[in-house]
């Protein structure tokens, strides 16, 4: 890889759909590369909590905030304004190109598709949110996952 490409995505430890690290067979761990750790970091920064991790209080987000709101135009314009922003942190993200909208809110779940550009990449990039609010289970995953990434593919219906 070209220290061009390392200098603007950087690297990190792969993780699986269920956020564990991936370990290759000969039992080193997986590294992202390009696009993949940029996706990565945003999906770990919608995720996580804001303020949850000692070293940096300002990584996360506060969609966790919504989960048992009502489903009302201001809670979820709130919620998608938060997932705008939090993507737009990432410094590889190009500002304005950033979408979100909430396809599903009920009293079980949420379900939002987000959608951004990073700087240099043609391809718009998505997520899909979703919670379980019986569970609390929450799942962030890449809706066109590249090949390699570290996204679960969606079985086709």
């Amino acid at each position: 890889m070209s220290s061009t490409t390392t200098d603007l995505w950087g690297q990190d430890i792969a993780l699986d759909a269920s956020g564990q690290a991936k370990v290759a067979a000969n039992g080193e761990l997986v590294l992202t590369d390009g696009v993949d750790t940029g996706v990565q970091d945003i999906r770990l920064r919608i995720f996580t909590r804001l303020g949850a991790l000692f070293y940096d209080k300002e990584f996360g987000s506060l969609i966790h905030d919504w989960i048992f709101e009502e489903s009302t135009a201001a809670n979820r314009a709130a919620f998608e304004a938060e997932i705008i922003m939090r993507v737009e942190e990432d410094p590889r993200t190009v500002v304005g190109s950033v979408r979100c909208s909430v396809t599903a809110w009920d009293e079980k779940s949420i379900m939002a598709l987000a959608s951004w550009r990073f700087i240099d990449e043609d391809t718009p990039l998505n997520l899909v949110l979703q919670v379980n609010k019986e569970t609390l289970e929450m799942v962030i995953e890449d809706a066109d996952p590249r090949e390699n990434s570290f996204a679960a593919c969606f079985p086709d219906d």
